[in-house]
């Protein structure tokens, strides 16, 4: 009797911590227009998160990362030929650096399975008036 509880135990606390196993993806989609957003797995004392990049030609400029789903048809964006392809349920606002560079990191929340979309779309004013850049849409999925 002894032997079967210990062993009843150890299969439940191993399938535990295999129902708590998790696995991430990132998947790059659709075509940048002028800025380019990248993305790598990583994690913090909080748990895994993603660190993006984003790089445009638009020195100092605002950039907008946007986290949501796929939007079921794209968005034209003002002044241009790009386009907006996530349905945003969070935004996060940085500042682009001189090199036209910016950093986001978003914390993965502990919900499994999770599909979420992230875009960025930088922005400038200049004297020759407002210029607008999408990213390519970067997915990260969860099991």
């Amino acid at each position: 009797m002894k032997a079967f509880l210990i062993t009843s135990l150890f299969l439940a606390a191993t399938a535990a911590s295999t129902a708590t196993a998790q696995t991430y993806r990132l998947t790059e989609v659709g075509q940048p227009c002028g800025a380019d957003l990248t993305a790598r797995l990583g994690s913090t004392r909080q748990g895994p998160a993603v660190q993006f990049g984003v790089n445009t030609r638009f020195a100092n400029g605002l950039v907008l990362l946007a986290v949501g789903s796929r939007q079921p048809s794209p968005v034209p964006l003002p002044g241009g030929p790009c386009e907006f392809l996530v349905d945003p349920r969070g935004t996060q606002l940085g500042r682009l650096d001189a090199n036209g560079n910016a950093r986001f990191g978003f914390q993965i929340p502990p919900a499994l399975p999770i599909r979420i979309a992230f875009q960025a779309v930088a922005a400038d004013i200049t004297p020759r008036g407002f210029r607008v850049a999408s990213t390519d849409v970067v997915l990260l999925a969860g099991q």
